[in-house]
């Protein structure tokens, strides 16, 4: 099973999604893969902050189709397992001199309590936090 992190949703938002991301997508079982609340929410405030006009309907409109069609049963939140590592993951990476983003910190928890990879182009942000992980934007040319 595999979480997608916000920056892989948000390239299927754009024109012309990066053709690596879209080769791999298609390569997955669709129903292997989830979202995050976290996601949700972080794509929302992106969208919001937007200027208010025809684009960002559009996209809006489109994102919430995808989530509520494409992942329908499938969106994962921040819960009371989530929660118990939670605390582990950041300050772990604290003590190593590699903070971490709280809603990074939650995606991670969330994989590591269901012991679920994390599809992200940012590997960076997202090592150390005893989750396995996988970036798309380089598939094909492992």
């Amino acid at each position: 099973m595999i979480i997608l992190d916000t920056n892989i949703i948000s390239e299927f938002m754009t024109s012309q999604p990066k053709k690596s991301v879209l080769e791999w997508l298609n390569a997955q079982d669709s129903m292997a893969l989830y979202l995050t609340t976290i996601s949700i929410a972080e794509i929302g405030f992106g969208l919001r902050i937007m200027s208010n006009g025809k684009k960002r309907r559009l996209l809006d409109d489109r994102f919430r189709q995808f989530a509520a069609t494409a992942f329908k049963s499938r969106i994962l939140s921040f819960d009371e397992a989530a929660a118990r590592v939670y605390g582990d993951i950041k300050g772990y990476r604290k003590e190593i001199g590699r903070p971490l983003s709280d809603l990074d910190g939650q995606i991670a928890a969330i994989a590591r309590a269901k012991e679920f990879i994390v599809a992200t182009r940012n590997i960076k942000d997202f090592e150390e936090c005893g989750v396995k992980l996988i970036n798309p934007f380089v598939f094909g040319s492992q």
